[in-house]
């Protein structure tokens, strides 16, 4: 007389389905050797089992529900890569195009003329000039100050994000500014770097360390305004007002910088430039914060498991994984 033993391995995925191989193999005529399985080992064995997975789960769930704290770098080098390519680089290219327009059609020439004529322009916006400057560091500094005292997570992801923004366009307005050239529009530049002011409005001067990186093209103080209020619009996407705040700061420091020193300190497409190129930089920052701090639930970690599988003349075990 032939018995049988064999064994069966299944593989059983999230969505409940199970595949399972079951192979046997003959055994020769030794059944009295072989004995019934002891129903009180298989309950040990298979409790056995599964309080190593059920304590490994547990520590798994224990752990997902501690949320990491984010870092002021996390993400930046993909935010700062997808703020140039698709259509986002469509804004750096209509940047170039609208300081060729606005060069080649003298409009830069003409708006600082008015402002030179009109300098309460320039004396009433000087405290705008001034939050160029100091307003990046007043809105980190702020929710930075406030994530620290309530322990609020994603309020630091904002002030993260603003400090990516502001950085991130501040070195790249930096480094254009070292490659253009461009002359400001003072009154001491002519005739020593163009014959007129006409003309000075349209000179570049390309090279490397040129015209400095203070003055020159494209404007910072519009540039890092505009990406850190671009960075908090995807941050938190639901707030109007901060759709109004990007619009106003970003026209109101475009005013400041054109007006400001009488119309010496920025032309016209110094600014318009800054704002375009900044924008990008900014919504990829505030969304890649965003997705980093606020996300939805985390899926269950995968985890794998046994389970006997017990049948008349077949012994074995389900190894699935759980996703």
């Amino acid at each position: 007389m032939n018995s049988r033993k064999g064994y069966q391995l299944g593989v059983q995925a999230g969505n409940g389905s199970m595949a399972a191989l079951d192979g046997r193999s003959h055994v020769g005529d030794h059944s009295s050797v072989m004995r019934r399985s002891n129903p009180i080992l298989i309950v040990a064995c298979t409790c056995a089992m599964a309080l190593p997975v059920r304590a490994a789960d547990e520590a798994r769930a224990v752990e997902s529900a501690v949320e990491p704290t984010p870092g002021p770098l996390d993400g930046l080098a993909g935010d700062v890569s997808r703020a140039f390519i698709g259509p986002n680089f469509v804004f750096h290219l209509a940047a170039v195009a609208a300081t060729a327009t606005m060069t080649t059609q003298d409009a830069d020439f003409r708006v600082r003329d008015y402002f030179h004529q009109h300098q309460r322009w320039g004396q009433a916006a000087y405290p705008v000039a001034i939050l160029g400057v100091a307003g990046p560091v007043l809105i980190f500094s702020g929710l930075y100050g406030a994530a620290w005292r309530s322990h609020d997570r994603e309020t630091l992801g904002a002030a993260f994000a603003v400090l990516q923004a502001g950085g991130a366009t501040l070195g790249y307005v930096t480094l254009l500014k070292l490659v253009t050239g461009r002359p400001a529009p003072r009154d001491d530049y002519v005739p020593g770097v163009a014959p007129d002011m006409e003309s000075l409005s349209r000179k570049f001067r390309v090279g490397f360390y040129r015209g400095g990186v203070v003055a020159g093209w494209p404007s910072g103080h519009v540039a890092v305004t505009t990406a850190m209020l671009a960075s908090l619009v995807t941050y938190y996407p639901r707030s109007v007002w901060l759709k109004v705040a990007l619009v106003a700061g970003s026209a109101a420091m475009m005013l400041a910088v054109s007006s400001n020193r009488a119309g010496g300190m920025h032309w016209a497409s110094d600014a318009v430039a800054g704002a375009l190129m900044a924008l990008p930089i900014g919504f990829e920052s505030g969304r890649g914060m965003r997705r980093l701090v606020v996300s939805d639930a985390a899926p269950w970690p995968s985890a794998w498991f046994v389970v006997p599988s017990l049948s008349p003349g077949t012994t074995g075990a389900w190894v699935g994984r759980r996703f």
